[in-house]
């Protein structure tokens, strides 16, 4: 498939973003919920988002079910045109950041990547005033390792799709950067997939906060909710955190 191909099949997208990213924003958590905290990483899907009444009344399908690192996304049983699945976490530290200060993009797959799944849909601010003017696109059809690892930031062979960019894409995330110095990310990336198919992603780095076992104070004033532990586990209060600090379980 050529670029051309490529941006058509991501640009056909943006109706479907349009539809559900009201329903993400406000944390609807789809088919999995957290378990402990709130910020695991939760999915949506255009079957829970259908009957949640969030889609203006046109039918999706598409499941995303949580697993211990990560999520399945199923879009295998067709029930209209547009099915999705995809993840994101409810607070994402890469919210409000220039594209030059974002270090940690990425995720892992398995299935068959298309033009335009499983992708990194990366909201972007261009005035820096919180609001998402438009998304950037880091699919796993152009950008992986070819061991199922989808990384801009650390692969310069990852081309970076954008509504209003050259067709062909920008070659790489320093070229992306490079090209638009003060554009920010905007609320809540998200990973997803809206064509028919059947994949799992893992360790998916969209800026949530590791904790560091060093530094209790973290955990205080709240910030035990946008912290998480390094396999993906949420803390239930700060004292839970306060725990993991001292004792790193």
């Amino acid at each position: 498939m050529n670029q051309v191909q490529v941006i058509r099949t991501i640009t056909r997208s943006l109706g479907i973003i349009a539809v559900f990213s009201a329903a993400v924003l406000l944390g609807n958590t789809g088919s999995a919920a957290a378990r402990n905290g709130t910020n695991q990483l939760l999915c949506f899907d255009g079957t829970t988002d259908t009957a949640n009444g969030n889609t203006g009344g046109a039918v999706y399908g598409g499941v995303c079910t949580r697993t211990a690192n990560g999520a399945i996304l199923d879009n295998s049983v067709a029930v209209g045109s547009g099915d999705y699945s995809g993840v994101f976490f409810k607070t994402s530290s890469l919210s409000g950041k220039l594209l030059g200060d974002v270090t940690q993009l990425s995720f892992r797959y398995t299935g068959v990547a298309t033009a335009g799944s499983p992708r990194i849909s990366l909201p972007i601010d261009v005035t820096g005033d919180g609001t998402t003017d438009f998304y950037a696109f880091i699919g796993a059809f152009s950008c992986n390792d070819g061991a199922g690892l989808v990384d801009p930031i650390h692969d310069s062979t990852c081309t970076i799709f954008y509504t209003g960019g050259p067709v062909s894409g920008d070659p790489n995330w320093a070229a992306f950067v490079a090209a638009h110095p003060t554009w920010h990310v905007g609320a809540t990336p998200f990973v997803i997939a809206d064509d028919a198919g059947l994949w799992t992603v893992s360790d998916v780095h969209l800026g949530e906060k590791a904790a560091n076992k060093n530094n209790k104070n973290d955990c205080k004033k709240g910030g035990w909710m946008n912290l998480e532990r390094e396999d993906g586990s949420s803390f239930k209060n700060q004292g839970d955190c306060v725990q993991f600090m001292n004792t790193g379980k």
